[in-house]
């Protein structure tokens, strides 16, 4: 029985996580190209089109940044990644390329982060528990953030610019029009996600898919109340309702975890209070 030895296996590992991650990277503004040049010549009615550009903008990139996340990398490539992908940022910023040249380097930058930084971390959480938390304090400045008017999540949606820069988008059927979904810090949270899910054994395709329905939920509320929903606000209590082993606190992080959770959500709560008598 032949055997491969340890060093041809590494080579093959690497040689694995590296077409892993290519393809993970690629997979959107591949995705968005394609759209690209065969959307505009589908028409459908109005409410499949949002369906579909909404899907696009956060289906692909969630998918890629799981597949990126399965890919171990070392800190030269990580760096590498995280460089292209601000320098790509930068230079949209600064020469305002075509709407189409923006979306597919916007796309590819904002997973790359996601990747390089988001899993990165994710990767040296030392304890599954620690994603409770998480999910409480993102959630809770997530909505704090688009629900005050000096959050940095409510000046970017008020900014077509910033959101060019800061949002995925995708093409909608039936005209040349780009529609944006996704945030940087949600696929930031996503990456932590998957990072943490990779280091400590969980359920992997199932973070994946509550990521995803999260934001399908996020989307369908914004879309019926005509209100900006805060995505992270559904996807992190989805992680923490189908995800029993990160609501294990242990015994000598409890009080820690639970003085954030209690501080996050009271400044969410008290922004929402505020939000709610201002209108009155």
């Amino acid at each position: 029985m032949n055997r491969e030895s340890p060093p041809a296996r590494a080579c093959a590992r690497s040689s694995a996580d590296s077409w892993l991650l290519a393809l993970g990277l690629s997979l959107t503004p591949c995705a968005v190209a394609i759209a690209a040049y065969a959307l505009p010549h589908v028409h459908v009615d109005a409410n499949p089109t949002n369906v579909i550009a909404f899907a696009g903008a956060t289906l692909f990139p969630i998918i890629g940044l799981s597949l990126a996340a399965k890919a171990t990398a070392t800190r030269a490539v990580t760096f590498a990644v995280t460089a292209l992908a601000a320098a790509l940022l930068l230079a949209i910023a600064l020469r305002q390329p075509s709407p189409l040249a923006t979306v597919l380097c916007v796309d590819s930058a904002l997973v790359g982060l996601a990747w390089a930084l988001g899993c990165s971390l994710g990767r040296r959480v030392q304890h599954e528990s620690h994603l409770f938390p998480a999910c409480v304090v993102a959630a809770s400045a997530d909505l704090a953030s688009v629900l005050a008017p000096e959050g940095p999540s409510h000046a970017i949606a008020e900014s077509e610019r910033a959101l060019s820069l800061l949002a995925t988008w995708f093409p909608v059927p039936g005209s040349a029009a780009l529609a944006p979904a996704l945030g940087l810090g949600d696929l930031l949270f996503m990456g932590l996600t998957f990072g943490i899910a990779r280091a400590h054994g969980l359920p992997y395709a199932r973070c994946v898919i509550t990521c995803a329905i999260g934001t399908a939920l996020a989307g369908a509320a914004a879309a019926w109340s005509g209100l900006p929903i805060p995505a992270l606000v559904p996807i992190a209590a989805l992680l923490v309702l189908t995800l029993p082993a990160i609501r294990r606190l242990r015994r000598n992080e409890r009080k820690a975890a639970h003085w954030s959770m209690l501080i996050a959500g009271s400044v969410a709560l008290a922004t929402i209070a505020r939000t709610l008598f201002s209108h009155d």
